[in-house]
Parts: structure tokens; C-alpha cells; sequence
């Protein structure tokens, strides 16, 4: 894989974590109010669909192992979901 494209896809799927980990802190806070939460955790499947397609591709195009980074999110993304709910 191009070394370029390869930084520009560990980048997107960055973007993603980040924007879950802010999903995340803002719960953390308890300043939880009913309409900004929706907007929020509408949010949600937006980041999903970020970091799995970035992992996708990085799977298809590198033979490098990115099992743990995806695992890592997986289990941060549903425990904000479950949060939310």
C-alpha cells in the first residue's frame, strides 16, 4: 500500500475514535440534556460508518493486523451506545 494513502486512512479512522471519545467525555460530565443527547447519539452510527469503512479499506489494502485497534473501539463504541440508551 502507498505509505500516503495508508497515513490518510489511520488518520480517518483517528477522526473517528476522537469523535468518540468526546461522544464519551461529554457523558462522563452528567450534564445530560434529553435534546442534545439525541443530536448526539444520532451521531453515533456517522462515526460507526467512519471508522469501519477506514478499517475496511486498511484490511483490503495492508497486510498489517488491525484487529486490535477495531476491538478496542468496538467495545468503546457500545458502551457509549448502551449509555446513551
Amino acid at each position: 500500500m502507498n505509505p500516503t494513502r495508508r497515513v490518510q486512512i489511520i488518520k480517518r479512522q483517528a477522526v473517528a475514535k476522537a469523535s468518540l471519545t468526546r461522544l464519551q467525555n461529554f457523558l462522563e460530565t452528567g450534564d445530560l440534556k434529553f435534546n442534545e443527547n439525541k443530536v448526539r447519539v444520532d451521531k453515533l452510527l456517522s462515526i460507526w460508518n467512519n471508522c469501519e469503512s477506514a478499517q475496511d479499506e486498511l484490511e483490503c489494502l495492508d497486510e498489517a493486523d488491525y484487529s486490535l485497534d477495531i476491538e478496542e473501539f468496538e467495545n468503546q463504541y457500545y458502551e457509549v451506545e448502551a449509555n446513551f440508551n
